[in-house]
Formats: C-alpha cells, structure tokens, sequence
C-alpha cells in the first residue's frame, strides 16, 4: 500500500505540473481532465497491486517484509506502466493534442474577429458620428466625429445628456415618442436638428439602436448618425425657390405606393399643419369638380402611352374654398417591360398669370371707355350666338344703334364730359337689356346689341322702346344738362339673314332710313319698303 500512496502522489504532481504548463485559456478545462485521469490511473494501480499481492501470498515460498515489499513494487512498476500507458496516458494525450489544435484554432477565429471588428469601428467612426448611452440616457462614449460636429470635448460630453445638442427645434413630443420607440426595444430612425457648442446648427440622421439583456430589456443605447445638414441647407433652398415660385414636387413609387409631396403642395392646396399625410385620393378631392374626369384621363394616358402629362386645371383650396389654377407635369420611370414603376412630377400655381391672361383678354376685347364688348369682342361672340341659335332653332334680334346730337356735345363741353356721357349711356343700355345679351360699342358713338333668343318679335320691340324711352330724359355730366337721342336699326335671324354681315348690313339699312326720317327711333329692317313696322 505504502508503493500504492507514493506512485499516486507522484502522478498527482505531474499532472498538476502539465496543467500549470499549459494556456490559461484551457487550463480549466484541461484541470478537470486530469482529475478524471488521476481516478483512472489510480484505479488501474489498485486493480494491478491487488492481482500481484493475491499472486505473492498464493507463492510457498517465505519472504521477509521488505523482500515482498521488493518484489510487489517490481511487479507494480513492470506490470501496471504499460497498462497505464495504453490505457490511460496515451488517449488522454491524444485528446490533449486535440485540445491544443482547437485551443489554436479559436484563438485564431477570436483574433480574425477582433481585428474584422476593429475594423468595422475604424470604418464606422470615420463615416458616421456614433455614441452611447445608459439605460438612464447618460453618454458613456463618444467618437471623434461626434466631438468634431459639437464643438465639445470627450470629457465635456461624458455623463452628460444629449440635451447638451438640443436646439429647441423640435417639440417635446417628439422626443417623447423617440424615447418610448427605443425604451420599448425598438430601433428609431429619423432627422434631428441639434446645436454645437458655438451656437451654430446641424442636422443629423439617426439611427438608435437598443441593447437588450437577458430579459429583453435596453441597457443601453447605440446612435448611429450621419451628418446631413449640407442636404437640408439643399432642401431648404429648393423649399424657399417653390414658395417663391409657387412650385411643388411628388414623387410616387407605384411599386411600393408611397407617395411623396413636398412642404409647397400643401401651401398651394390649402392644407392645414395638422395635415401632412399624402395620398393621391387626397389631391384628387383638391382637384375641381368640373376638371377631375379630365386630369385623371390625361394622367392614365400619360402612362399607358407616351403621351406627356401636362395639363392645366383648377383646384379648390381646402382651407377656404378659393378656386385656383395650376399646371401639372410629370414624367414616369419604366421598367423593362415597359410599366411605370415611379412618377416624378410638379405642380405650379399659376391663378396670377391666367388672371393676367384673362385681363389682358379682357382689355383686348373690351371697350376701356365704357366696359362693354369692343368690335373684336362682339363679333367673335355674334357668330357664337348664330350657331347656337341655328342649332336650337331660335331668333336673334341684331340692333345697331348711333346716337343723336352727341357730336355738339363733344364740341360744346368737350371730350371729357363726352366721354363720361357715353359711360352713362353704356349703363342705360345694360339697365335695358339682359345680362346674356351681347352689347357693344363698335366705336366713336355707334353700338350693336343682339338680343339673344327673344320670344318674337314683339321682346324684340319692347327692348328697342324702352332704350328709346331711356334717352327722352336730360341726363347730366359735370353740371351740363345734356340732351341725346338714339336711333336704332333692326334686323332678325333668320328672317333678315343667317350670316353675320347680312344681318349688320340689313339693320344699318334700318338704321339709315330712321336717320333720314327724323332720328330718335327704331325701325325694323324690310327689303320691300322702308315704312315704319
């Protein structure tokens, strides 16, 4: 037994030894190992002592103590090595080895890691402006680039909040919802708008990422952000060009149907600040009632052919119901097969150039001394009134009037007092007639009016008495007690002509006769006689 204790505690202590040999990253591992392996050649010991001492006592021969001490170590030495070698030493040798070829192998994974990661920090600290926070949102780390855009030290940064870039620029409940969106575990995306040390701002675009632990609760916070304020200077430049040009852009993709409107669409429809959604529903309840049929067919074309989309339509404004024009153009991105995938477009509010259009129209084909229709003006609406009455079968009754002794008073009072009679006498005329009749003053001091559909021909007479009855009154300009009168010449559609001269020639042949009559009268045209109808 005594060589038994002593064989153990020498393999005891060089197991020990091999293990204090080897890395500290196995140690561990391998001193479990040797624990099973000191049992097992300890084991192997007692079965090979045990065998040798039934042998010896089974011998008839008389040994001493010390001789039989002899012989048992002999036999224990020559018989239980082998044994322990085979059995015990050679595989633990082996899956030592196999331990070492694996202990290399990960130590070289973890190195190819650290430096992958090392790079990936290098990379991601020269691009980006990266920090993070405890679970309390204080900054425990910051990298170059962010103390860069500050202005601020590491050390200045450090334990502080990120209220230290706060700009004001955005609303309380806009960092409420950036909090509860990454407090919940969930990553936050968006723009902010911050403040460096110097005063001066710059915007970023963030991405936070929560840290979880065990039990899926943030610990910590990693921002990733991307300097973008050059962008927005670009933005806020093209925002001031559209409301300075009463321009907005959209975009829509088609394919994921995200639609994109820019801050000056909403100002031109009238949108409130409390709406900034986007659909394409939206814009087309802006649209005008009358134009919407229109402007969608002309868009749906526009992208089954190539046909431009560029058209000009009204709107109504929702914040106070004012109609207003606006000239749309897009063009579409195609995909190999030919389907629009995106559509880029503006829209331009253009209500002060057709108001100009339409004014100066107005003063091409409107007399500025007395606001009716000009020539121009009155025969491109006469011809209009001679389709629609062929069309429907109706009479229009064509009067040319000249007025009486307005000559003297041009040369009497002059033309100032002339011209404001002739805006009185425009008035008396429109007072006379309806507003769907067609009035104009042909020049100097002769005037046409049609009577659009009258009745017969009597509507026809009692307009032409009471423009007469009109002019038998005095009517008085600048403290002159003024006395005109007005003959009138009279032709009907169709019964006098269905064309626009024969029917002026046919009333100023009316006209002519009153003239020579006396004046002060209307007479209706008749090809036969001259008499009074």
């Amino acid at each position: 037994m005594f060589v038994i204790l002593v064989l153990s505690r020498w393999l005891h202590l060089v197991l020990c030894r091999s293990v204090c040999s080897d890395s500290q990253v196995i140690q561990e591992l391998k001193l479990i190992g040797t624990q099973k392996l000191f049992i097992k050649i300890l084991t192997v010991i007692i079965v090979v002592e045990t065998m040798i001492m039934v042998g010896l006592y089974a011998l008839p021969t008389e040994l001493s103590p010390w001789q039989y001490a002899l012989v048992d170590a002999a036999f224990l030495a020559l018989l239980s090595m082998p044994v322990i070698y085979f059995l015990v030493i050679q595989p633990y040798e082996k899956s030592l080895l196999k331990m070492r070829a694996d202990e290399k192998r990960i130590l070289c994974q973890l190195k190819q890691v650290n430096n992958d990661l090392a790079l990936q920090k290098r990379t991601l600290d020269e691009h980006a402006i990266v920090s993070t926070a405890g679970k309390s949102g204080e900054i425990i780390y910051v990298n170059d680039k962010f103390c860069q855009i500050s202005g601020f030290t590491r050390e200045e940064l450090l334990g502080q909040n990120h209220r230290i870039v706060n700009s004001g620029y955005h609303s309380k409940g806009f960092f409420k919802a950036l909090w509860s969106t990454i407090s919940s575990g969930n990553v936050w995306h968006g723009d902010i708008k911050n403040r460096a040390k110097d005063g001066t701002f710059y915007w970023v675009n963030a991405t936070i990422v929560p840290v979880l632990d065990e039990h899926d609760k943030p610990y910590q916070y990693i921002a990733i952000r991307t300097d973008i304020t050059a962008q927005k200077r670009t933005e806020e430049t093209l925002n001031q060009a559209q409301r300075v040009g009463h321009i907005g852009s959209w975009d829509w993709n088609q394919t994921t149907e995200k639609l994109v409107w820019s801050e000056e669409i909403y100002n031109i429809c009238g949108f409130p600040q409390s709406v900034r959604s986007t659909s394409k529903e939206l814009f087309i309840t802006v649209i005008h009632p009358d134009d919407r049929e229109y402007v969608l067919q002309r868009f749906d074309l526009s992208k089954t052919t190539n046909t431009p989309f560029d058209v000009e339509h009204r709107i109504t404004r929702q914040d106070n119901g004012e109609v207003r024009w606006v000239h749309e153009k897009c063009v579409h991105d195609r995909d190999v097969m030919g389907n629009v995938v995106q559509s880029h477009g503006i829209v331009q509010d253009i209500t002060e150039r057709k108001l100009a259009q339409q004014k100066i129209k107005q003063l091409a084909m409107t007399d500025q001394l007395t606001g009716l229709a000009n020539r121009n003006q009155f025969y491109a609406t006469f011809d209009k009134f001679i389709s629609m009455a062929e069309r429907d079968s109706a009479l229009l009754g064509v009067m040319i009037l000249d007025l009486d002794r307005f000559k003297s008073v041009n040369d009497n009072y002059g033309h100032q007092t002339g011209d404001k009679l002739l805006h009185i006498i425009a008035q008396e005329f429109r007072e006379n007639c309806r507003q769907i009749d067609l009035i104009a003053r042909l020049g100097g001091d002769e005037f046409a009016i049609v009577l659009y559909k009258p009745l017969d021909k009597g509507a026809i007479r009692e307009v032409a008495n009471r423009i007469i009855r009109a002019f038998e009154a005095p009517m008085h300009v600048n403290g002159h007690r003024l006395q005109v009168g007005v003959s009138i010449g009279i032709s009907i559609f169709p019964n006098h002509g269905t064309e626009q001269h024969a029917l002026i020639e046919n009333a100023d042949a009316a006209l002519y006769e009153v003239k020579r009559q006396g004046k002060n009268n209307f007479r209706f045209y008749d090809p036969n006689d001259y008499t009074l109808s």
